[in-house]
């Protein structure tokens, strides 16, 4: 029988070492407050897209129900779900902390070496705006990456109001942030030819791009505008509690040019590394603009990842 491109079997060593780290995560984020959830494997393909954006949308399988004739979706990624339950049967609460565990599929291998097949493992944190949030979910991502033993582990941080102040409102994000992913200097003078980016703006992204988006960089160029500006501060500060908090277990840099997984993320996001991982392990950052699309105007935050890829 022909097998499932992308998808495989898990038994013996490698089930138990998923079943092992599983467990130390979920103890981990009880310990912290987060209550654990279960949503279903499968949804309606709208409640999946709602204020998640093209990327996800991409990745989702969609098929019809036998049941009712309509249609479903396989999740490919379980942050939307914890939106749609802090949206609807959990709306009574003002402030969330929820954890969860379990499949994901997606429609085809990601970039970055991502698997069809992925146990998604996270926490989400609602109804705390400010950086108490970012710091909340932050350390506790560098407490899971020490949790599982990894060597010098890292987070680094980002802003997505850096590249939107840049680029105007009416910018395609989706296609600037699948252009600058690639880090390229001649795709970036391309694309940057007739988009009708001002000139400024135009000649810091090709520095970030050409010199790496580190605070250094960042802070000359503060004053380029408000927005700019502001998200630099914030990263800024955050960068400064974190090494406070986290007391040298987990490094922190800051990345003008981080982007992230899914373009539901409104603020803050964060990706996680280790020595001898040249992939990412972790993804993360604020979503309020996807829970305001669920109907309920909340700050929203967490991270995700993928348990194969962590054993």
């Amino acid at each position: 029988m022909r097998p499932v491109v992308g998808i495989d079997d898990a038994f013996g060593v490698r089930a138990e070492a998923l079943r092992s780290l599983q467990r130390r995560l979920a103890e981990l984020f009880a310990d912290a407050g987060y209550q654990e959830v279960i949503p279903p494997i499968v949804e309606r393909p709208e409640s999946l897209a709602c204020g998640a954006g093209r990327f996800l949308a991409e990745q989702t399988i969609v098929f019809s129900d036998p049941a009712d004739a309509g249609q479903l979706a396989l999740r490919p990624d379980i942050t939307p779900q914890i939106a749609r339950l802090a949206a609807t049967r959990l709306r009574q609460q003002s402030e969330l902390r929820l954890h969860y565990s379990g499949p994901v599929v997606l429609a085809r291998a990601g970039e970055g070496g991502e698997g069809r097949q992925q146990w998604q493992t996270g926490i989400e944190l609602f109804g705390i705006g400010g950086i108490e949030a970012e710091i909340e979910v932050l350390q506790l991502a560098g407490r899971a990456m020490v949790q599982a033993g990894f060597d010098a582990p890292l987070l680094r941080i980002g802003h997505i109001g850096l590249l939107q102040s840049l680029l105007g409102e009416d910018a395609d994000l989706a296609y600037w942030v699948a252009l600058l992913r690639r880090r390229s200097p001649e795709d970036l003078h391309r694309a940057l030819d007739g988009a009708g980016v001002a000139a400024d703006a135009a000649a810091l992204l090709t520095a970030m791009v050409r010199d790496g988006g580190d605070l250094e960089l960042l802070r000359d160029h503060a004053g380029i505008n408000d927005a700019f500006g502001r998200a630099v501060d914030l990263l800024d500060t955050l960068r400064r509690r974190l090494e406070e908090v986290l007391g040298g277990c987990c490094r922190v840099e800051v990345d003008g040019l981080l982007t992230p997984r899914f373009l539901y993320h409104s603020g803050t996001i964060f990706c996680g590394y280790a020595e001898g991982h040249s992939r990412v392990l972790l993804h993360g950052g604020r979503y309020d603009a996807m829970m305001a699309a669920h109907g309920r105007d909340l700050p929203a935050i967490g991270f995700s990842c993928d348990l194969w890829r962590w054993i």
